[in-house]
């Protein structure tokens, strides 16, 4: 036994001794480089298992985000909604009920109509009737009778009667009848041939024709009236001409029971 010992000893020995030592290097250099191989494959194991699991965070935190935006656009949608409910309730509930306001008469723009002013320029003769749902200023001449449910004012000349929601009449001359639903003011130097009929009315002028305000009158100390006059109070300023019956028919008192 212990002549085959010393003999595998030698024949190693031998070996190594014939075999060049680069083998040798290259043989302890290759179990190194698996060494490393290996080490590097599992850190690169590592890593990736590590940028997956970011990359599961990242899509679970984007996933929470979207689901609270989504959760507040719901929200918001869901209150329009019903603010547009009730107010369409409220709507036909005022609707059921009649308690729906009053409209104006109002152009496509939604301006109010009588707020438009027509201007019948100095030049200008205008032959017939006219009729305006807004105001009219007449500086010019109109052959004809005028209806207009705003404000009128009369500068130019008018043949013809006229009626509107206010009246004034500053023309030299003026013959046909004027009513008015508010205020009639007959400028001081107009003379005006015809009927007056309105709630209220102030007059510096001349007239001839019979004048019913059912409201208060003042008669300037400038006037000058042929007619009888019916109100429901007059004042006559001093140095006014009147020819005619004064009438407080539309006081509030009753004359016939006073004396009873």
């Amino acid at each position: 036994m212990g002549f085959f010992k010393d003999f595998k000893d030698d024949l190693s020995q031998a070996v190594n001794e014939l075999l060049p030592e680069e083998v040798l290097e290259n043989e302890g250099k290759d179990n190194t480089s698996e060494e490393e191989n290996e080490s590097a494959a599992a850190e690169g194991q590592a890593k990736e298992t590590e940028g997956e699991t970011a990359k599961e965070e990242k899509e679970d935190e984007l996933t929470e985000e979207d689901n609270v935006d989504k959760e507040l656009l719901e929200a918001l949608l869901t209150s329009e909604t019903e603010t547009l409910k009730d107010e369409e309730q409220a709507v036909n509930e005022k609707e059921e009920d009649g308690q729906g306001t009053e409209t104006e008469e109002t152009n496509g723009d939604g301006t109010d109509l009588t707020e438009e002013i027509t201007i019948i320029a100095k030049s200008t003769v205008l032959t017939g009737n006219l009729r305006t749902d807004g105001s009219l200023e007449v500086i010019g001449t109109i052959r004809g009778d005028v209806d207009c449910k705003g404000k009128l004012s009369v500068i130019g000349n008018v043949n013809g009667n006229c009626s509107a929601s206010d009246v004034y009449i500053g023309a030299k001359r003026f013959e046909g009848s004027i009513t008015s639903e508010g205020n009639i003011r007959i400028g001081l130097g107009t003379v005006i041939i015809g009927d007056i009929l309105g709630t209220a009315g102030f007059i510096a002028g001349a007239v001839k024709g019979d004048i019913d305000i059912s409201g208060p009158i003042v008669i300037d100390s400038s006037a000058v009236i042929k007619g009888n006059i019916k109100a429901a109070s007059i004042q006559i300023n001093n140095g006014a001409v009147i020819e005619g019956f004064c009438s407080l028919s539309y006081a509030a008192v009753n004359i016939d029971n006073i004396f009873e």
